[in-house]
């Protein structure tokens, strides 16, 4: 019987906000955690952090990808090749595969079409003052792109998760819910700040780091990639801020 392809986007105009960390536990998180899948980390930024420092953990299910047929020459994605190869892995003879796109600060949904062709919109942001102001502005430009699909169905658009990343305390993690209680989108688990992320990309010796930090962060890798292995059961978007 043949599976479906889950697609999953970490995305935000704001840089340092998490994106390749959180992209790095989804994709090492069901790489570990789920023998019988197949994973293809998609590396979007031309500064290739993730994939530079991911690629030796590359194996038969684990694959990573930095492709310069998915820009254009002003830098911006080339929607065209990035969905034909999500269509292309849309079905096969595998029960469990997965796309995990890590884009780079500046994303513009205006000019990121493909984003439509995704199952889930993660979109990570810390407390800052900085940080929220562009992530709100980034969740009204991702709005701007859904209402342009006329005629679209609405189920059949992704959801939009936003990831509160780095956040101290309980009353962070509050700050953000109440800074976008009027965002149309879930509001996901925080991830709380631990010295261990800032090492996550580093390639040291029996890459202890990277199994620390995914030991570290045990609980909220099983919560993330559960909700991608169940998108299919997630409602349509809300249309004000629901906590998950």
């Amino acid at each position: 019987m043949n599976g479906r392809t889950k697609t999953a986007i970490f995305a935000n105009s704001k840089g340092g906000v998490g994106k390749s960390t959180v992209a790095l536990l989804m994709s090492m998180g069901l790489a570990t955690r789920h023998g019988d899948s197949k994973i293809e980390l998609i590396d979007l930024d031309p500064q290739a952090t993730s994939s530079d420092s991911l690629k030796r953990f590359a194996n038969r299910r684990f694959s990573v990808l930095q492709d310069d047929a998915f820009f254009l020459g002003n830098g911006f994605p080339n929607n065209s090749k990035i969905i034909s190869h999500i269509e292309q892995k849309g079905s096969f003879n595998h029960n469990n595969h997965y796309l995990i796109f890590d884009s780079p600060a500046g994303s513009e949904p205006a000019r990121s079409a493909f984003f439509l062709s995704c199952d889930i919109i993660f979109v990570p942001t810390s407390v800052s003052d900085a940080d929220i102001f562009a992530t709100r502005n980034f969740l009204n430009s991702l709005q701007d792109l859904f209402s342009s699909e006329a005629g679209t169905n609405a189920a059949k658009l992704p959801s939009v998760v936003i990831l509160p990343t780095m956040v101290d305390s309980r009353e962070d993690f509050n700050e953000v819910r109440i800074e976008l209680s009027s965002a149309a989108a879930y509001l996901g688990k925080p991830l709380y700040y631990s010295p261990l992320f800032r090492r996550a990309f580093r390639a040291e010796a029996e890459d202890k780091n990277v199994k620390d930090m995914l030991l570290h962060s045990s609980d909220y890798i099983n919560w993330l990639t559960n909700l991608l292995i169940h998108s299919h059961a997630i409602s349509p978007r809300p249309r004000k801020l629901f906590q998950l």
